[in-house]
């Protein structure tokens, strides 16, 4: 029978939706035509409650379910006008697409002062069935595109050794936070003034709620002194064997010595010694997919395709 949509509100839809995630991960190979779980956690801990771009997840997320109470599909935001959908391999067909698509249409979307509207869906670009949904949908292709790194851990790893001057080890306990956030405001704001920096790192701590998050799997160079210079934080998920690299950075004095690459390597000899089979990495910019690049063996292009209407 056809998939209902339902909507649901509350705790439980997290956990509900985690489920469902880790089992379409495992169908699809362990490649990422769904969100791998530590994305899901991510959206929650840090894109809502720190960056806030939308509400509560339980009420912004819309779930396809079976009568006999399996999910077949799911839908959330990771803008305000840019929908991630997740399809059961099972139930995949092109009348569940399309309504899941038209129900984001009606759901996330950014207006524009003449009126019209706009919706991105990203869609792989090996993606034929999705991308003829799209087009028949009105959909146009040449929205922006970024690329889906993963990194096999049964691959020999380079090494890597660690500069001198610098000691890696996993991340600290609260203590540690305050200089955590300004490598992380270094690395990733250098060119804004000092006095921008609200010196609040609360932002973290929601990030270490995260259920997969693992002190050990956070990994730092530090200077002498004790402050942070880089970090690399990855979210292991031993259900499915498999991580996620969240945040690499190194804060702008300590950019070029190659920092980076030693804290990527220390997290997947980390990661296979847990038995994670394979590692993914997300880059939305040219400096990072060539970091990425030059640490993982795979990546594809994820397009970003885009709907104009009233």
């Amino acid at each position: 029978m056809k998939p209902i949509l339902r909507k649901y509100h509350g705790e439980d839809v997290f956990w509900y939706v985690r489920r469902f995630l880790q089992e379409v991960f495992l169908l699809n190979n362990r490649l990422e035509h769904s969100w791998h779980v530590a994305r899901w956690e991510y959206l929650r801990w840090h894109m809502i409650e720190n960056c806030h771009i939308c509400g509560p997840l339980e009420e912004v997320t819309s779930i396809w379910e079976t009568p006999d109470g399996q999910i077949a599909a799911v839908v959330n935001p990771i803008e305000p006008d840019e929908a991630f959908i997740h399809i059961h391999p099972q139930f995949r067909t092109a009348d569940l697409e399309a309504e899941v698509i038209t129900h984001a249409e009606q759901t996330f979307h950014t207006t524009y002062p003449d009126g019209h509207r706009r919706l991105y869906v990203p869609v792989d670009e090996d993606d034929l069935f999705r991308k003829n949904v799209l087009t028949q949908l009105g959909y146009d292709g040449r929205g922006h595109s970024g690329w889906e790194h993963y990194h096999d851990l049964t691959l020999p790893l380079p090494e890597a050794p660690t500069p001198s001057g610098y000691t890696v080890r996993s991340m600290g306990d609260v203590d540690e936070h305050p200089t955590r956030s300004w490598a992380s405001w270094q690395a990733f704001h250098p060119a804004e003034p000092v006095e921008n920096y609200d010196n609040d790192w609360s932002w973290y701590t929601n990030l270490q709620r995260c259920p997969l998050y693992r002190r050990d799997l956070d990994v730092v160079a530090v200077t002498p002194e004790g402050e942070i210079a880089a970090f690399c934080t990855t979210l292991y998920d031993d259900a499915t064997r498999s991580a996620v690299t969240k945040l690499v950075g190194t804060a702008a004095p300590h950019w070029r010595r190659g920092l980076g690459r030693v804290l990527q390597f220390e997290c997947f000899r980390r990661l296979h010694r847990l038995g994670c089979r394979r590692v993914f990495a997300k880059a939305n910019d040219e400096t990072a997919d060539l970091f990425y690049s030059s640490t993982m063996a795979q990546r594809y292009i994820s397009e970003t395709w885009f709907k104009d209407y009233k």
